[in-house]
């Protein structure tokens, strides 16, 4: 992760944790960049983030000021799962409602994407996630016979996919490809995510594929953008570069 992410990530943990309250004074560019030996670039492309985010304000001769604590996103290129490792690390709470949990022939685009035979079965897994029990996505996963007992079988609605496939079939993400555009809500879809029939919402398919390249997750979901934003990191070669940052809780008055 560059610098300026990392930085990003540091501070909005002090936001979010509420160790920084809203109307609070951030520490300066200055003070960021003495007290974790950077420069004024990364420091700058932190508070900028911050400020994409809805978290801080920046005021002209003045500095920046909290402005909320609270922020949620999907980082879209992380191969983890998308709330548990994206928003819960974050401080928010994070729930699921399970719609449909079942193993049942797969639709025909799951078994191209999953590199299975045609007719192939598998693990459907229908969910609605909500953030601070707001409702935020809705997404169903398609997974190959091979994973259903782990992914049908579950205790905590809440808890996440990825980390059960792990802990319990040591299938470890390794990377994947997800596409994003921009769709009207259908009805089925509207009322899910408690939103007017067309309604805007960012449309979301995904291949996750293993430390073998084999693909084993497929999903579709439908993001409500006004309560969680997508996230994009575009980096380049000097990202290697990047350092490990701590955040210290520090008067920011």
């Amino acid at each position: 992760m560059p610098l300026y992410a990392q930085l990003a990530d540091a501070l909005e943990q002090e936001i979010v944790s509420g160790r920084w309250e809203p109307g609070s004074r951030v520490p300066s560019e200055a003070e960021l960049c003495e007290h974790f030996a950077l420069s004024r670039t990364p420091v700058r492309q932190a508070l900028s983030r911050l400020e994409q985010r809805c978290l801080i304000a920046r005021r002209r001769g003045q500095g920046s000021f909290v402005e909320s604590t609270q922020s949620a996103l999907w980082l879209l290129q992380a191969s983890e799962g998308f709330f548990q490792d994206e928003v819960d690390r974050r401080g928010h709470t994070v729930t699921s409602q399970v719609i449909r949990a079942e193993e049942t022939t797969l639709p025909a685009r799951c078994c191209d994407a999953l590199d299975l035979e045609p007719d192939s079965t598998g693990a459907v897994l229908e969910r609605l996630r909500s953030i601070e029990w707001n409702v935020s996505l809705y997404v169903v996963n398609y997974l190959p016979a091979r994973l259903s007992s782990a992914a049908l079988t579950f205790v905590n609605p809440n808890e996440s996919l990825y980390r059960r496939l792990r802990e319990r079939m040591g299938v470890e993400p390794a990377g994947g490809r997800r596409r994003l555009r921009a769709v009207a809500a259908d009805a089925a879809v509207a009322k899910r995510l408690e939103l007017p029939v067309g309604a805007p919402v960012a449309f979301i398919e995904s291949i996750t594929w293993d430390a073998q390249l084999q693909p084993f997750d497929y999903y579709e979901a439908w993001l409500r953008t006004d309560r969680v934003q997508v996230d994009v990191y575009s980096t380049g070669a000097s990202a290697s570069l990047a350092l490990p940052l701590q955040a210290e809780s520090r008067d920011a008055s």
